[in-house]
């Protein structure tokens, strides 16, 4: 038995999307292209957009910073969860999200994160947040 209504979610997923979302933002699924050993060429592959909409960055984390092997060559890493609308495709893992536009911080346009996981719980969860970290 279902104790929440279908009009009690709807209400709260709408009013979350009006409210807490101060961000635009384009999902993205990335097809990797691929490296032909004989011939040496490369085929690009394709990006295909997904959600093109609201979006809630939440705090982001200081950047980690990790040596690549012997070289003098480091890789910062941030995390941070997004928030898209319910009713939004169901991203999965290595999928990108890149901020289009922003109400406060005029910095976050442009920057590209690539999904980690979705928080899957909770029945009247208002949007479906993602785990990502930043790219470049």
């Amino acid at each position: 038995m279902n104790l929440i209504s279908s009009t009690a979610l709807n209400y709260t997923r709408s009013r979350m999307a009006q409210v807490m979302m101060g961000y635009e933002c384009r999902a993205e699924r990335i097809t990797r292209g691929s490296h032909d050993e004989e011939s040496l060429v490369y085929t690009p592959g394709s990006r295909e957009t997904l959600y093109e909409g609201v979006c809630r960055v939440w705090e982001i984390s200081g950047a980690s910073v990790v040596g690549l092997g012997d070289t003098d060559a480091e890789l910062d890493i941030s995390t941070t969860q997004i928030s898209l609308p319910w009713d939004s495709p169901l991203l999965k893992k290595n999928d990108e999200i890149v901020i289009t536009a922003a109400d406060t911080d005029d910095q976050m346009v442009g920057r590209r994160f690539q999904v980690q996981s979705s928080a899957r719980a909770g029945e009247l969860r208002a949007t479906r947040r993602y785990s990502v970290t930043g790219i470049g």
